[in-house]
């Protein structure tokens, strides 16, 4: 997939045509009374926005004196200029406004203009049934801009057969544009598409407002070259294709949506959003099934359905609700997260980018999946993390291909693992802020390459079975500040590097130690560190603390109790504790320590800061 440059630059002002030339018309043209202008202008400062919008774009008003009045009925009726019927197709063949109401059983609305001119139909409680093609068909304009009157209910829909001649695949909508297409207004669209799609334009799609029902076979929203949405509320159900497409591969700076605003419900058949090139949201609210959703046991694995997707992806702001088969969101190139609510249920990855991924703030929330956070480049600076995984949390770089992987395989730069003592400098995790938890089965936090955290807290709930472990690196660990807190198995243990400037201990533990049981490190004066509540039963435990020294002697404390409230495990530094002896720790100079139980030094296995197979 090419790399996508989204260009954010306001198209012109361009505006609105509205007076209507003569035209020849096979019905009963009567002249039409003189009424006063109707509608209103929809807020026009596009500030802040990243789509582009023209001012025609945002103009759903129109004067009723001026503009053309088509009265749908089984004997169509037009009050003006610039459009014809034939039988039960009307079609407009002029520059100008049409006010179109009633309703067109097994009938059609042509757009067939002069290439340099712009269309603007306003559908006023509109009714249009085609059993044999779209709806609405564009044929050639420079623009067309739909208007939904304001309080209006409008419904297009078509049959389930086209009946187009041999090798012809389009038109394939309710309602097909050839060119450049925008939707605005106050009034509502229902769209039942039994065909292919909902709504297609072969340029680019413009949604500015209005409240939408699109029932669609394939695809709900497509544009070929752009989707672009400022606002709206949209209810969009698919069986066979996408909720949201952009679909242009031959040209980077197309094939691309942004949306601005709006709220969505999105139940589709495939992916749920899905750019080309670049998808870019702010302030949207959204809750998408793909799929099925999470659980969902039988399913094509040739066909994807992932939540978000594009090869590059930005999220500034929004709240995400996604339940899906496949990845809920998913980058070929890179992906940047600003802010925003995530929760995410998904069947392969939470969030997943094959080159880079940064999360600069934001709260989210993995509920269910194989591999939580996935790319080969990570950069955690920010926000509220709480991952659950079935195999890795946090994996920069790729599943064994000796490791199951997820349900659809394993992710298109996941070749394999790093073979044991050679790192992949490719890879990295950076870790410099925010509060993550992790909760895993396969790895906590796990690096083809290296691993750097200079601040945050991180909280890693790692495995209880062999094989895997809290942490899992191949090149180095820098831990240079932050709190990091892992539990899981010890023969897979590991510390961080011995290069790190901030002091930490792995302890080895002669038994299992349980679950949801208060664990507090306390210095010399009883002033508790650190104090949690491991979710799982483990038998190694990892604690590093800014409050940590490599010179002075700490006490474990299990059991207890304590009138403070945790997050995620976790209490507030100073939490104390009743809780009786497990381990004395005593720093003896160095930064990085490893104990047995008894306050033992003992050395690791492999890539000895931390271990891998247990003391030795």
């Amino acid at each position: 997939m090419k790399k996508a440059h989204l260009f954010m630059l306001l198209i012109s002002p361009i505006m609105l045509l509205t007076a209507c030339q003569s035209s020849q018309t096979n019905s009963t043209t009567t002249s039409k009374a003189s009424t006063s202008s109707s509608s209103t202008k929809i807020e026009t400062d596009t500030s802040g926005l990243l789509g582009s919008y023209s001012e025609s774009d945002l103009d759903d008003s129109y004067d009723e004196s001026s503009a053309t009045s088509i009265a749908l009925s089984d004997n169509v009726k037009i009050s003006g200029e610039g459009a014809s019927t034939d039988g039960k197709v009307v079609t407009i063949t002029k520059g100008g406004t049409y006010i179109i109401e009633g309703e067109l059983s097994n009938g059609q609305l042509i757009v067939n203009v002069d290439k340099t001119e712009k269309v603007h139909l306003v559908l006023n409680n509109t009714t249009i049934k085609n059993d044999n093609g779209p709806a609405i068909l564009v044929e050639q304009t420079d623009k067309a801009i739909i208007t939904l009157a304001k309080d209006s209910k409008n419904t297009v829909s078509d049959g389930n057969d086209y009946n187009l001649s041999e090798g012809e695949t389009e038109p394939d909508a309710a309602i097909f544009s050839k060119d450049d297409l925008t939707i605005n207004g106050e009034g509502s669209l229902n769209v039942e598409a039994n065909y292919s799609n909902g709504i297609r334009s072969k340029d680019d799609l413009t949604l500015i407002s209005g409240n939408y029902t699109i029932n669609a076979k394939n695809n709900a929203l497509k544009g070929k070259d752009s989707v672009s949405i400022k606002d709206g509320t949209y209810h969009l159900t698919t069986k066979e294709g996408d909720g949201i497409q952009a679909n242009n591969s031959t040209e980077e700076d197309k094939g691309f949506i942004v949306i601005d605003n709006g709220d969505f419900t999105i139940d589709s058949g495939r992916d749920g959003i899905q750019a080309e090139t670049a998808l870019s949201i702010q302030q949207a609210t959204f809750t998408i099934k793909t799929g099925g959703g999470y659980n969902t046991k039988q399913f094509d694995t040739n066909e994807s359905y992932k939540g978000l997707k594009a090869s590059k992806i930005t999220l500034l702001s929004g709240s995400y609700t996604l339940d899906t088969l496949d990845d809920a969101i998913h980058s070929n190139d890179s992906l940047t997260i600003k802010n925003g609510d995530y929760t995410l249920d998904t069947g392969d990855d939470g969030i997943h980018a094959d080159n880079s991924l940064t999360i600069d703030n934001g709260n989210i929330t993995i509920n269910h999946s194989y591999e939580g956070i996935e790319s080969s480049v990570i950069k955690l600076n920010g926000g509220n993390l709480l991952i659950t995984a079935s195999d890795d949390g946090i994996n920069a770089g790729g599943s064994s291909e000796d490791d199951g992987t997820g349900q659809f395989g394993a992710d298109s730069f996941g070749k394999g693992g790093t073979p044991p003592g050679q790192a992949d400098d490719s890879k990295s995790l950076e870790i410099t802020g925010g509060t993550i938890t992790v909760n895993a089965s396969g790895d906590g936090l796990d690096s083809n390459g290296s691993i750097t955290m200079s601040g945050g807290t991180v909280l890693v709930y790692g495995p209880t079975d062999g094989g895997n472990g809290a942490l899992d690196y191949d090149g180095t660990f820098n831990l240079t500040g932050g709190t990091l807190i892992t539990t899981g198995t010890s023969d897979m243990a590991m510390n961080v590097s011995d290069d790190s400037t901030q002091a930490s201990v792995g302890i080895y533990f002669n038994t299992t130690q349980s679950a949801n049981t208060l664990y507090s490190l306390t210095n010399n004066e009883g002033k508790s560190l650190v104090t949690f509540k491991s979710k799982k039963e483990f038998q190694h435990l990892l604690i590093s603390s800014p409050d940590l020294t490599n010179s002075e002697t700490y006490t474990l404390l299990t059991g207890g109790t304590t009138a403070e409230k945790d997050e995620n495990g976790l209490y507030q530094s100073g939490t104390k504790t009743n809780g009786q002896i497990l381990s004395t720790i005593k720093f003896d100079g160095t930064n990085i320590l490893n104990v047995d139980q008894d306050g033992n030094t003992v050395q690791g296995g492999i890539g000895m800061s931390g271990g891998m197979g247990g003391p030795r």
